[in-house]
């Protein structure tokens, strides 16, 4: 007769909470990235509008009876209250953690390949030079289109992320009044922004941005130099982040031309993704103006500008500008745009208040007469 005891259904093993500074170490000992070999997926992630930790804490020996290796615990000199040990998780994407614990896949991941791989990709982020160890929070503004879910680069993750705050409601309202809320959006993100990096004593601000071009500027304008900044640019066609590519665009020029009349107002031009027509300037502004236009050779959408390109079309923007600036008082500057996202934010941050007048915004659009419609002034 079966006993009243081996009647019950034994209790499921109750896990220990990982203490903070674990949890830390696991987040900084993986560098923020999945620990499956190969993959550079960033393990941050957006559900609902809310950027999260999207780390699972994979066990290399697992923790429930029929779980994925927990035969080996004993072999491998664990107990059932020492599973919860750092030395036995793993920091992997939502994928790859399912993929080494399915039944159906779980063989080809034996723990000593886990142990393997968790070692190797632990010691390539210890190895890490100083600026990749360093802490960043990103800032995501993708107000155009659908929200992104995470982030992934051209190349290997440049920090280790520790944080996130976004702005991924697409911006639709282009009344003045609804400009004015873009604004004031901008600058309660930006607030957050600052408020992260503080709170986790960042060391970088990563910004990846995506949305109207004034909106863009004006946030550019808002980043101060409270830390060094990183500013991607999005690749439509592989869908990944880029920044650094030194040597890409070697054939990369870029033509500055003026006609100077000592007009109150400056026009400033910058044609990079696309042309700004001064005819279309003309439309829009209805009055006699001074103007000075960059453009780089063959302008077109698909020209994606990489950190050393941005740098330099930003220097130049801003030290021409301000050379005229020493030598004409402006009362207002309009500033028309055709151009990749990032290059946007670091104009944006190139705007001097201190030196500059009010600077007025326009958004481009073909279907409209005048093509550049005014947006707000900062």
């Amino acid at each position: 007769m079966t006993s009243e005891t081996e009647n019950v259904k034994k209790a499921k093993p109750k896990r220990r909470p990982l203490k903070k500074m674990e949890e830390t170490y696991l987040w900084v000992a993986c560098g923020g990235v999945c620990s499956f070999e190969g993959c550079n997926k960033r393990l941050m992630e957006s559900s609902s509008g809310d950027l999260t930790n999207a780390g699972i804490k994979a066990h290399i020996i697992g923790h429930a009876e029929n779980s994925a290796r927990h035969e080996y615990m004993e072999a491998y000199d664990y107990t059932q209250e020492t599973l919860e040990d750092i030395s036995n998780l793993m920091l992997m994407c939502y994928y790859h953690s399912k993929l080494i614990d399915d039944e159906h896949t779980r063989d080809q991941f034996p723990p000593d390949r886990l142990f393997k791989m968790k070692k190797e990709h632990e010691e390539k982020v210890s190895s890490w030079s100083y600026d990749r160890k360093k802490k960043s929070i990103a800032l995501i503004h993708k107000r155009m289109g659908g929200p992104i879910s995470d982030i992934e680069f051209d190349n290997e993750a440049p920090y280790i992320l520790l944080d996130a705050v976004e702005d991924q409601t697409e911006f639709n309202d282009f009344t003045l009044e609804g400009w004015e809320r873009g604004k004031k959006s901008n600058e309660e993100l930006y607030g957050q922004f600052l408020r992260k990096i503080k709170e986790k004593d960042a060391d970088v601000g990563e910004v990846f941005p995506l949305s109207p071009i004034p909106l863009l500027i004006h946030l550019g304008s808002l980043l101060t130099d409270t830390v060094p900044y990183s500013i991607y640019q999005f690749n439509r066609e592989t869908q990944l982040w880029v920044s650094d590519n030194s040597g890409v665009n070697k054939d990369f020029t870029l033509t500055v031309s003026q006609d100077i009349r000592d007009c109150e107002d400056l026009a400033i031009l910058v044609s990079v993704s696309g042309v700004v027509k001064l005819k279309s300037v003309e439309e829009t502004l209805g009055k006699d103006f001074d103007f000075i236009s960059f453009e780089v050779n063959d302008p077109g959408l698909k020209r994606i500008l990489y950190k050393e390109d941005v740098v330099n079309i930003q220097s130049k923007i801003k030290e021409d500008v301000e050379k005229l600036f020493q030598k004409y008082d402006y009362e207002k500057i309009h500033l028309f745009y055709a151009g990749p996202a990032g290059l946007a934010i670091e104009i944006g941050r190139g705007i001097n208040p201190n030196i500059w007048s009010a600077v007025c915004l326009y958004q481009y659009n073909n279907r409209t007469k005048p093509k550049y419609q005014y947006a707000f002034t900062i």
